[in-house]
């Protein structure tokens, strides 16, 4: 909204007209471009009860008002068309009239302009008797001086159903310009729903006060506001969109996707607004702009929402407003924004927002297909209230349920083709830039290819029958490298542990199974060698969800697979997100890594087995508590060297530093060194498992007790334990800057170090970081998109 409760004067309309005039007599549906075999033309005010032609095309010419009394019904399909002409047109529903515009999905009701631009036309507008807090209890709409307001909230202006507006915000001067779809003192006898407002140059949608509810509505590329309230508004609100393509790609940044005032001139003016709204999408395209602003003394209860597109996508401003939300007269729950909240007053915050029981989400940006389609699970259950539908779940357009199909037009720009991902590749394939890919069974890349994956890239599983993974066969590489805005998310359909296979990537360095080389555990592909500088390509912000798909009782697929993977490959930030098996794990090789989240995956954080010689620096595995996930998880890293011959060379022997690990299983283990295993390890946090630190099988433990392995500047929240009694809890406490019985604090789930570190920079690979931990207090590389918490 550009102003508030400005009061235009009746614009000069063209008088003396008959309502519409018959250009033909022939009874054919129009094509909807104003073909002049089925044109009528809209001219005048409405007094008696009208009904349009199904199917018809009429052209609009100037300000149509249905008066008190009458009702204008309008079939499905009919197509209005406002001229391009020097007289402003619009449709103005007033007091005591109604309008009966009902189409259906396939045959939606469109309102358009012969110029296909924003700002051609000046909309629909909708006066009823329910309450406005405007000065006097009455207003005057912007447009059109038709008086709205009263004390009925329970008036009835009609039903709008499937109804399409486009390219609405005619600018009357430079400061007004003209909504969609406008509603003034509208009353909750009115039926809204399946409504879009597509491509306008002000508002989507606006409401002056009223208590008239809605659901599944559209905001499109409107380049003010795609929703906006003010004078009190105190409706019901479920299924709402705003989506605003790429300003690269639409030409302008849009303003809110929700803009929320009681009133601009009066904070405190009653009835005060507080709507309830639930099942929001909300996509914007202006880093500098707002997502939902919260102000002007409003009040609100905003639930099961997902922002993001927007520097601010929540704010909340003025003392009432922010009072109400402390006061919980205002609520805000189960929402999930891209970034932060901003508080301009102070009274309410960040942490009011996260607070347990709230389930709101921050910094955590979401992933759709089709542009908006796709929710995240739990949810407020509102369906008490005979109004709401239930849905708990965070956001409007669910994948099974995508009710914006057959009506709605998505977007300014070409919609994203989706390409389904199956079988094999043996020639080089990319991944195109933001775009969307379904994943349907085994996708194989063969010697000599390389699968090219681009920022922005989702790759969805499909939730089937058959198991989806992707599989790098020796000789092949994968490049992804996304970005920590715009990062690679590879999920599935099933937003649970356990939807989908994961990553698995073969390569030729060593490994100690028998005989020296291995078929994978997934897709029986031949892994080992004796080149540890082989190359499988990049893994670089890349994030894998839901993955642990389970074969048979034994057999579960991780995140992140590396079989014999050798040190030319490069993984970094990389994260493995609530998979039902380990979030990385390695089979051997070399390959190095850095920078990499293992986030509630139920057995192993992170996994080696069959001889792994890598590098390691900036791990952290995190594991939500057991109350929330539901389960506890397993080890924080488990290590062995072989678990048939301890004793198989070569021997593993990773180095790792700079590991945040938290555990929330007090009967586990945290880190777990067995079976012939070697180490070193330093610079490391271990805290949330009943035995942070075990050690067992003489051959591991004789390593550490040599010194052959190493464990130093390692703090652990109780002592250690020793299967064997060969390296003791005396030895630990002994070594190098170790730390027994700790207490430990974070911020922000992980960041914190301890002073106190081994500085392993002479080896090029490692950073400097001489301290304990791996998320350091104002250097959190786990910022950004890239991350799910």
């Amino acid at each position: 909204m550009r102003t508030s409760n400005w009061k235009f004067m009746t614009m000069a309309l063209a008088a003396s007209m008959t309502l519409f005039t018959a250009c033909t007599d022939n009874n054919e549906p129009g094509n909807g471009d104003g073909g002049e075999d089925n044109k009528y033309e809209l001219t005048k005010d409405i007094e008696s009860d009208t009904e349009l032609e199904t199917g018809k095309t009429y052209t609009l010419s100037g300000g149509i008002h249905v008066k008190n009394g009458a009702t204008l019904k309008i079939p499905a399909g009919v197509t209005i068309i406002a001229k391009h002409d020097d007289v402003v047109d619009y449709i103005l529903i007033e007091q005591g009239a109604k309008i009966d515009a009902q189409g259906t999905a396939s045959n939606p009701i469109v309102m358009t302009s012969e110029k296909k631009e924003p700002g051609a036309w000046g909309g629909i507008h909708i006066c009823g008797y329910a309450h406005t807090n405007a000065e006097g209890g009455t207003g005057s709409s912007e447009i059109g001086g038709a008086p709205y307001g009263g004390n009925n909230d329970a008036d009835n202006s009609g039903t709008l159903r499937y109804v399409r507006v486009e390219y609405t915000g005619f600018a009357f001067d430079e400061e007004h310009e003209a909504n969609g779809i406008t509603f003034y003192g509208v009353g909750n006898g009115t039926t809204v729903e399946y409504c879009q407002a597509y491509m306008g140059s002000d508002d989507g949608f606006e409401w002056f006060g009223g208590s008239v509810n809605v659901k599944y509505l559209v905001s499109t590329d409107c380049s003010d506001d795609s929703f906006d309230w003010t004078e009190g508004w105190n409706g019901k609100a479920q299924f709402l969109v705003a989506y605003q393509s790429p300003k690269d790609e639409l030409g302008y940044d849009c303003d809110c996707l929700m803009e929320c005032d009681n009133n601009g001139k009066s904070f405190g003016a009653t009835p005060v607004a507080c709507p309830t709204l639930a099942n929001l999408t909300l996509i914007g395209n202006g880093e500098s702009k707002q997502g939902i602003r919260l102000r002007a003394g409003t009040k609100a209860k905003i639930y099961n929402a997902i922002v993001k597109g927007k520097g601010q996508c929540l704010t909340t401003e003025t003392t009432e407003t922010e009072n109400a939300l402390m006061d919980g007269s205002s609520e805000l729950q189960y929402i999930t924004l891209a970034t932060d909240i901003s508080c301009k007053e102070g009274i309410y915050s960040s942490n009011e927002f996260t607070k347990d029981g709230n389930h709101n989400i921050i910094n955590y940006s979401v992933m759709f297909t089709n542009g908006y389609v796709g929710t995240i699970e739990g949810g407020k259950n509102l369906s008490d209230d005979s109004f709401f539908t239930q849905a708990a779940y965070q956001g409007a357009v669910p994948a099974s349920n995508d009710w914006t199909q057959g009506w709605t037009l998505k977007s300014g720009i070409a919609e994203e083709t989706i390409e389904e991902l199956k079988g094999e590749i043996t020639t080089s394939k990319t991944l195109a830039e933001g775009k969307i890919y379904y994943l349907t069974g085994e996708y194989k890349v063969k010697n000599g290819a390389t699968l090219k994956i681009e920022p922005g890239v989702t790759i969805i599983a499909k939730h089937d029958d058959i198991v989806d993974y992707i599989l790098v066969e020796q000789g092949s590489k994968i490049d992804a490298q996304g970005t920590a805005e715009n990062p690679i998310v590879m999920t599935s359909e099933k937003k649970e542990a356990g939807a989908w296979g994961g990553i698995h990537i073969c390569g030729y360095a060593h490994t100690n199974v028998a005989g020296g080389t291995g078929s994978s555990e997934i897709g029986g592909a031949i892994y080992g060698g004796n080149n540890d500088a082989d190359n499988s390509g990049t893994l670089r912000y890349v994030r894998i969800e839901y993955s642990g798909y389970a074969f048979d009782e034994e057999h579960e697929a991780n995140g992140f697979t590396f079989y014999g993977v050798g040190n030319g490959t490069t993984v970094e930030y990389c994260q493995a997100y609530q998979g039902s098996d380990d979030g990385f794990e390695f089979f051997g090789g070399s390959v190095n890594i850095k920078y990499c989240v293992s986030t509630s995956c139920s057995d192993d954080s992170f996994d080696w087995t069959e001889g792994w010689n890598g590098k390691a620096q900036f791990l952290v595995a995190y594991q939500e508590a057991a109350e929330t996930l539901g389960y506890d998880c397993d080890c924080l890293l488990e290590c062995d060297n072989n678990g048939t011959n301890f004793a198989a060379t070569p021997i593993a022997h990773p180095i790792l530093a700079n590991l945040t690990l938290i555990g929330n299983g007090g009967s586990k283990q945290g880190v777990r060194l067995r079976a012939g295993t070697q180490v070193e390890l330093y610079n490391t946090l271990i805290t949330g498992k009943g035995q942070p630190l075990t050690v067992e099988t003489t051959e591991t433990e004789t390593a550490l007790k040599e010194g052959v392995s190493k464990l130093e500047y390692v703090a652990i929240s109780k002592t250690l334990s020793s299967k064997e009694g060969i390296y003791t809890n005396d030895m630990f406490a002994a070594a190098t800057g170790n730390l027994t019985t700790q207490n430990f604090t974070w911020e922000n789930l992980y960041e914190g170090t301890i002073d106190g570190g081994k500085d392993l920079s002479a080896d090029s690979f490692f950073t400097k970081a001489e301290y304990k931990g791996a998320v350091k207090t104002g250097d959190n590389w786990t910022s950004g998109n890239w991350i799910k918490q």
